[in-house]
């Protein structure tokens, strides 16, 4: 099995320098399948937790028979007085005598299923965390059985957007930016105060929340892609509540949002190019029992919606103040005619959308105060009590090298690179980044800051 090795005089990759997404945009702009929120207790079964407990029961399904499951009341945030509930569920350690805690998965996206990603762990994680970590999972909020998040798509007007030959000299930008404005609304009046409230401060607060209905002193982490941006929010306000962590595709949130989500599409032939795999449901194994696949299909949220995508990023990143400022930033971008057109018609709500003006920025210990997100938990503080290891693929187009490489710096992280351009390497059987993550989850070896590793 190979083992992470220092890295020694040899340059770094030159990537891109842009970050990008757990998943290809072909998949996470698929027309959603609904206008509103979900009525309760729609499509709940008896293999997911019902968001309206808060006292944990059994949920258990073969060969994780001791699995429970309870919702979690998290503060909608701002100035509102609302609550929801998170999805929480719990795979207790196999080898109670050898338990470190509990281990908190995310699987980024945003839109995947946090609750859908730990029954696959229960099924293809290394064992050594099974063994002995309590496997955590929630769907965050909007997402999934956590008070999704689907408004539809834009329509009208703003399809003018995708032919448009200028995007500078598009006709009668004022009935467009109604149609975006009206979009906005639409969403507003189905959603209240939470539409402002779904990017990674709000999800940062939620994981605090999660630890405390855990009951746990301190949790590790193991987060994936997007969530990384939450994670690093999280481990910077609650460094003395992280024993360790493990962001595996690593995001830079210090990004302008039109240069981000540009480089968040990719066709099927740049996919192809970087060898990259198409993004999609894990494999399930043939011998997984029937009621554990049963419950991979019931937990899968499907294509994340539009409006929930707009929720993070119009909040995480960066983005002009008006529409005519946006079109003229994305005609001017360096990029194929069908993305700036694509990015324009998806994400001309950004300019009104409700939450936006305080983005992410640079994720620093110790950088300010970094804005708030209505959960009472204050800005960015000292991530000293934080043990941090990075792991990213060399070739990622999705969360470019480039990126994790300045996150490690930030945090003085060590950074584990890897072979190849897979996207998520931990629980996906890259045998290297898995020996790296399970001996930092469980035995902590003391890696030097700002190491650089590779496989």
């Amino acid at each position: 099995m190979a083992s992470p090795r220092r890295r020694t005089g040899r340059q770094a990759p030159v990537l891109a320098l842009l970050t990008a997404l757990a998943l290809a945009w072909t998949g996470a702009c698929a027309l959603p399948g609904g206008n509103g929120p979900e009525p309760p207790g729609a499509g709940t079964s008896s293999y997911e937790p019902d968001p309206g407990g808060d006292e944990w029961t059994p949920c258990p399904l073969t060969g994780m028979e001791q699995r429970e499951c309870r919702g979690v009341t998290v503060p909608v945030g701002g100035d509102s007085h609302e609550t929801l509930r998170l999805a929480l569920s719990r795979l207790p350690a196999r080898d109670p005598g050898r338990r470190i805690g509990a281990l908190v998965l995310a699987p980024g996206g945003p839109g995947l299923s946090g609750l859908q990603e730990a029954v696959s762990a229960g099924v293809d994680y290394p064992r050594a965390l099974r063994d002995r970590f309590d496997i955590v999972g929630y769907d965050r909020r909007g997402t999934g059985r956590s008070h999704r998040v689907d408004c539809g798509e834009p329509r009208g007007a703003l399809d003018r957007l995708r032919t448009a030959r200028s995007l500078r000299l598009v006709r009668d930008v004022t009935a467009v930016d109604a149609a975006a404005r009206d979009y906005v609304e639409g969403c507003r009046l189905s959603y209240g105060p939470l539409l402002a409230r779904l990017g990674s401060r709000a999800g940062a607060t939620d994981l605090e929340r999660v630890r405390r209905a855990l009951g746990e002193e301190r949790i590790s982490l193991l987060l994936h892609s997007y969530a990384t941006a939450a994670g690093q929010v999280y481990v910077t306000r609650h460094p003395e509540r992280v024993r360790a962590a493990v962001f595996d595709g690593v995001v830079d949130p210090d990004r302008p949002g039109t240069s981000y989500v540009l480089r968040t599409l990719h066709t099927r032939q740049e996919l192809d190019d970087e060898q990259v795999p198409e993004p999609g449901p894990r494999a399930v194994p043939k011998a997984v029992p029937s009621d554990v696949r049963a419950a991979l299909d019931e937990l899968d949220p499907g294509p994340p919606p539009l409006a929930l995508f707009l929720g993070v990023h119009c909040t995480d990143f960066r983005w002009p103040g008006n529409l005519r400022a946006l079109l003229r930033e994305l005609d001017d971008a360096h990029e194929a005619r069908w993305r700036t057109r694509t990015v324009a018609r998806d994400y001309a709500p950004c300019v009104h959308w409700p939450g936006r003006g305080e983005p992410l920025g640079a994720v620093r210990p110790g950088g300010g105060d970094g804005g708030g997100d209505g959960g009472g938990d204050g800005g960015y503080g000292a991530a000293d009590g934080a043990d941090l290891l990075l792991i990213n693929s060399e070739d990622d187009i999705r969360t470019p090298a480039a990126g994790a490489e300045r996150v490690a710096m930030r945090f003085r992280a060590p950074l584990l690179t890897v072979p190849g351009g897979r996207h998520g390497l931990v629980g996906f059987g890259n045998e290297c980044a898995e020996r790296a993550a399970v001996e930092h989850l469980t035995a902590r070896p003391a890696a030097a800051p700002d190491a650089n590793l590779s496989c």
